[in-house]
């Protein structure tokens, strides 16, 4: 499968980005095997040629990292980081509630991998760097999707993944001008220079006057059909690299903290009235038997009474506005405000 002008993704995982990820993965089962059952991820040798520059396909992440390197002004020192779910964290809110440099590297459909590369590239450009990491999670997550484009053409991220990988996920790469994509959705967003999103597709609808209620009912139709998806198998390559790359930060002094990202109450209820939800409790588990070996935090933000939330501040079943976001960031503050000194 070649790039599409659209997005990266697998065909098959495509819609795991969105709501499908809510009900569908109940049966999965990536809890049900020890954390030492996931497949190993092998230590990297590589490197690889550079790229033509018309064959580097742009990515958000990428976007991300030229902006950290661009403004940020020193190592950073608070981290956002997660899929699209996390994006509204704002690091200026933050450096003016924790003192700290903060920026944000979430990216939609978001993959340890992504976390694995940045917190290598991190330590290799500022060594001495006292990161805090906040984890913005959810089930869909630990499901293998394509590697980000960066991962493989960026020699900012390439050279901490190894060789068999790399071959494997190039061959999806284009390989001609013919084959790039036409058009990048995300470069249609709008960024602050320490990479909060700050205007997407979500904004304009809203701005032409679709409602949040419409959005909802869009949502809960589109789970509801999804809850019928053919479960995927358990062991996947995301689950062992967001194993390595907490360890990884335990070793560097990091404690991160795993922020189970908030749900609607409507969805809840929905949810509840169909026996959904499975894989959250699974997940749950999941981060409660790595307490056991790793050193994490974990944060369930899944009700809004949990962080004051506002019913009204999301976008859709599961995607927060900033104001929401804001509250997140203070409860943060107060609940686990000391691995975030």
């Amino acid at each position: 499968m070649r790039v599409s002008a659209a997005s990266h993704a697998p065909r098959a995982l495509v819609a795991l980005c969105a709501v499908a990820a809510l009900s569908g993965l109940g049966a999965l089962g990536f809890v049900a095997a020890p954390a030492s059952a996931a497949p190993a991820v092998a230590a990297a040798v590589v490197s690889g040629p550079p790229y033509p520059p018309e064959l580097v396909v742009k990515t958000e992440l990428r976007l991300k990292a030229d902006l950290i390197g661009r403004n940020l002004g020193g190592s950073p020192q608070l981290v956002f980081f997660g899929g699209s779910r996390s994006q509204r964290f704002d690091p200026a809110f933050a450096r003016r509630r924790f003192g700290l440099r903060s920026v944000n590297i979430s990216i939609s459909c978001a993959r340890p991998e992504v976390a694995w590369g940045f917190a290598h590239w991190f330590y290799k450009r500022w060594p001495d760097a006292k990161l805090r990491w906040v984890w913005g999670m959810q089930a869909p997550m630990m499901i293998d999707r394509d590697l980000d484009a960066a991962l493989l053409q960026d020699p900012r991220f390439y050279r901490y993944f190894p060789d068999d990988l790399l071959e494997s996920q190039r061959r999806l790469l284009p390989r001609s001008v013919a084959e790039m994509p036409r058009s990048y959705g995300f470069l249609r967003n709008r960024y602050s220079n320490l990479g909060l999103l700050l205007w997407n597709t979500y904004d304009a609808r809203r701005a032409a006057g679709y409602t949040l209620g419409q959005s909802l009912d869009a949502y809960i139709a589109d789970m509801l059909h999804e809850s019928r998806r053919t479960p995927l198998p358990a062991g996947s390559r995301a689950a062992s690299y967001f194993e390595k790359t907490v360890a990884f930060l335990n070793d560097h002094g990091a404690t991160p903290v795993i922020v189970l990202m908030p749900i609607h109450p409507r969805v809840l209820r929905v949810m509840k009235q169909h026996g959904m939800g499975g894989e959250r409790e699974q997940l749950r588990e999941y981060l409660a038997a790595l307490t056991e070996t790793l050193d994490i935090a974990v944060v369930d933000f899944t009700r809004i009474q949990s962080f004051n939330g506002v019913p009204s501040w999301f976008y859709d079943g599961v995607h927060i506005t900033q104001r929401n976001a804001d509250r997140l960031i203070i409860a943060l503050r107060a609940k686990t405000g000391e691995y975030l000194k």
